[in-house]
């Protein structure tokens, strides 16, 4: 019966490091990191879309304007969101 929890917290901590990286051959990329390192690892996005959102130094009545970026990469869809000039968010669509 202990194990169960055990297990739980750690694949959360799993999720929560996936979330917050993304290895692009040796290197890796981190939240925080500026827009020009993602543009130097990952070349230029194939789809630039704008879109409001909210970050975390803003009220939750105001809205930044940020770009999500989109890589089509072997069956797969990383999708970059940049405000600020900086990275705010990971995601990965499997097809």
């Amino acid at each position: 019966m202990r194990r169960y929890p055990l297990l739980l917290l750690l694949l959360a901590s799993m999720t929560l490091h996936a979330a917050t990286s993304l290895r692009v051959g040796s290197k890796v990329l981190i939240i925080g990191d500026s827009a020009a390192r993602v543009l130097q690892l990952m070349g230029e996005p194939q789809v630039r879309a704008f879109k409001q959102l909210q970050t975390g130094g803003l009220p939750s009545n105001q809205l930044a304007v940020g770009e999500e970026w989109q890589y089509l990469q072997e069956g797969k869809t990383i999708i970059i969101t940049v405000a600020g000039g900086r990275v705010v968010n990971f995601e990965t669509v499997h097809d």
